[in-house]
């Protein structure tokens, strides 16, 4: 019956259940592997994308963090989040790595699935995210307003990239029907931009990369950071039946891929070491364990709102308890600021519980140091970059200073 409910759904779906990330096999590569399993190592086969965002699982493999549960992965790198469902949905996959908008699709056509863990969110930013709205560097297009009447090519029609910039162009003002959406796959769109076939693409990475270096194109709008900080994009997913008929399986994996998640988030030159030459200076996600549900409402009613589901999903059953909630903080250091933010108010209570730290640091003279109970991390006070912590805060007072001005120091609540 699985069978004929996941072929039913997708035939209806058409190519609309692609992810937002996708690239085909040949950007990224992708080939079975494994963790080292002993004799007693239960086999978990994982259906992924050939996505740097999907690589901490690599890197988890890797570095034993499987093994160390228990678990030998049986991994199967497919093309879409389409194929990621109907693997799953056919009984050739345990978990998969894709999107939430296509889980939304494939739980309200008739396909249960249940998350089994976070991935990754997008950045603040068009600087600093992997997937925007990219123009020639000669258009006159240099606003969103400017798109109106104008033609962008998505990866998919009635699918995550339909979604977010009918979304973020509203939130900017710009009505939906204001501009034309066509249906390009990613490898295809730049020649269609400089060819004058479409007038903006959504590209995530390496095609952001190879249109603002190679093309000499411009970034006109980041749609996720339009809506919100650190806007959610995917995670792990199984069959409701194979969750809830292995519940001790799915928690080693679950503490396996948060442990890959946060090493990867903290040791990035290690997942561009997995990527091929030539794409290690792509921009990478923001990892983090954590699920913002308020935000993950949010894209559902998006999602209904633009006729990509027709109905919203049941996010207590999509979304179990299990997954724990958190929110992201952004931390920045410049020479002459210092802050802790949520959205963008600078933080000063928050509830006990687990949060993502993200750390920006432009400063060669100052650092982010966070000290209170249970907590004592900084970022280096001569170095630059992005430090990232998830961290669960105990009911106390939480200070925050650099130690190249220990003097000056700002403080929080956690209760």
């Amino acid at each position: 019956m699985i069978r004929e409910i996941g072929h039913r759904a997708l035939r209806r779906l058409g190519v609309g259940i692609a992810t937002g990330a996708i690239v085909v096999l040949a950007v990224f590569g992708g080939s079975a592997a494994s963790a080292p399993g002993g004799a007693s190592a239960t086999e978990v086969r994982v259906v992924t994308l050939p996505i740097a965002n999907g690589f901490p699982l690599d890197l988890g493999i890797k570095k034993g963090f499987f093994a160390q549960q228990g678990i030998e992965v049986k991994k199967t790198t497919l093309q879409s989040g389409n194929d990621v469902v109907l693997a799953l949905a056919n009984n050739n996959g345990d978990i998969g790595y894709l999107g939430f908008v296509p889980m939304y699709i494939a739980v309200t056509s008739g396909i249960p699935l249940t998350l089994v863990a976070a991935s990754e969110v997008e950045g603040i930013s068009a600087r600093d995210n992997w997937q925007n709205i990219l123009v020639k560097g000669s258009s006159s297009i240099r606003t969103p307003g400017d798109l109106r009447g104008k033609t962008i090519a998505v990866n998919a029609l009635k699918g995550v990239g339909e979604v977010m910039i009918k979304a973020a162009m509203e939130k900017k003002g710009i009505k939906p029907d204001a501009f034309r959406l066509t249906a390009l796959p990613f490898p295809q769109m730049r020649s269609a931009l400089n060819n004058g076939q479409v007038d903006a693409i959504w590209v995530p990475e390496p095609f952001l990369s190879q249109g603002l270096n190679l093309d000499g194109d411009r970034i006109v709008m980041a749609p996720g950071p339009v809506l919100a900080r650190y806007w959610p994009i995917g995670g792990y997913a199984a069959r409701s039946a194979w969750k809830s008929g292995n519940p001790a399986l799915a928690q080693k994996f679950r503490t396996a891929i948060n442990k890959s998640l946060t090493y990867a988030q903290a040791h990035p030159a290690e997942i561009r070491e997995l990527l091929p030459p030539g794409t290690q200076n792509v921009r990478l996600p923001i990892w983090s364990p954590l699920v913002d549900r308020s935000k993950l409402q949010q894209l559902a009613g998006y999602a209904k709102k633009y006729g990509v589901i027709t109905k919203l999903p049941n996010m207590k059953q999509l979304v179990p308890n299990s997954i724990a909630s958190g929110l992201v903080l952004q931390g920045t250091v410049t020479n002459r600021r210092l802050l802790l933010a949520l959205g963008a108010k600078a933080v000063t209570k928050l509830n006990v519980g687990p949060y993502t730290f993200v750390v920006t640091d432009s400063s060669k003279t100052q650092n982010f140091r966070l000290k209170g109970p249970g907590v004592n991390r900084s970022t280096p006070l001569k170095g630059q970059g992005r430090a990232t912590w998830t961290l669960n805060l105990r009911r106390g007072t939480y200070r925050y200073w650099s130690d190249g001005k220990p003097r000056t120091k700002k403080s929080f609540k956690v209760g």
